[in-house]
């Protein structure tokens, strides 16, 4: 009897292997950290009402509440689109490191920034602080308390308001130093991961070249800067008394 590999099935063996090639990973990789780096973008503007007030805080967390199958949908996307990329940058640092092992280490340190060196670390650091933060804002998990002040309670003390004071949860929050210097630190290596991200992610599509080289190496710092500024304004200001939850 023949032992040979059937014919139907080596079609679907080079279409394996030809999605867990190392450009393909690549390319998931690049498509899921611009999904990732759409939505980062997306929420700090939303978050950036916090400086107009509460009522307009309130009116923007009151639309993403009331997007009903929308707001599932789109948070399974995004999971989906961060499991994709943790698991490929997982599986591309292994290959790399099994191609080269002693080079590896060395490879590092050659690399033009610290970004670069340690974006490996700074996906770890961004992933815990992933969970901490759904944990906090989403599940609400995370104590809210500050001297003698609880969120739910505030919330109780303005009840002339017909819907939930989101705006006092999120101020309250950042005026426990701990909570804000968390975030703090989060969001530098944030901000240093699509630094280095957003222009390695152009590079792999191949735009990053000629006349447009430039302009793509500077995109991935500009966005890290936009971003961490914008992030970190935020928990600064409450925690320096510029806004206040009440």
């Amino acid at each position: 009897m023949s032992s040979a590999t059937p014919t139907s099935a080596r079609p679907f063996d080079r279409l394996v292997k030809a999605l867990t090639s190392t450009i393909s990973l690549k390319i998931v990789m690049a498509l899921t950290g611009l999904v990732g780096v759409g939505f980062v973008l997306f929420h700090m503007a939303g978050n950036l009402q916090v400086f107009l007030g509460r009522d307009a805080y309130n009116d923007y967390a009151e639309f993403m509440q009331g997007l009903g199958p929308l707001k599932w949908i789109a948070r399974g996307g995004l999971l989906t689109a961060l499991a994709l990329h943790v698991a490929t940058a997982v599986v591309l640092i292994q290959r790399n490191q099994r191609a080269r092992p002693e080079r590896y280490a060395g490879l590092k340190q050659k690399q033009t920034s610290l970004a670069a060196m340690y974006m490996a670390e700074l996906g770890m650091v961004l992933l815990a602080f992933i969970i901490y933060h759904i944990a906090h804002f989403t599940v609400g998990v995370v104590s809210t308390d500050f001297g003698g002040v609880n969120y739910y309670e505030l919330q109780q003390a303005t009840e002339e308001a017909t819907r939930r004071d989101l705006y006092a949860h999120f101020i309250v929050s950042f005026q426990q130093p701990g909570i804000a210097i968390t975030y703090i630190l989060a969001n530098l290596a944030l901000a240093a991961h699509l630094a280095h991200g957003v222009t390695s992610t152009f590079k792999t599509a191949g735009i990053a070249v000629g006349r447009w080289k430039l302009p793509f190496e500077v995109a991935g710092p500009a966005i890290g800067v936009i971003v961490g500024l914008g992030n970190i304004s935020m928990p600064l200001a409450i925690w320096a008394g510029f806004i206040g939850a009440t």
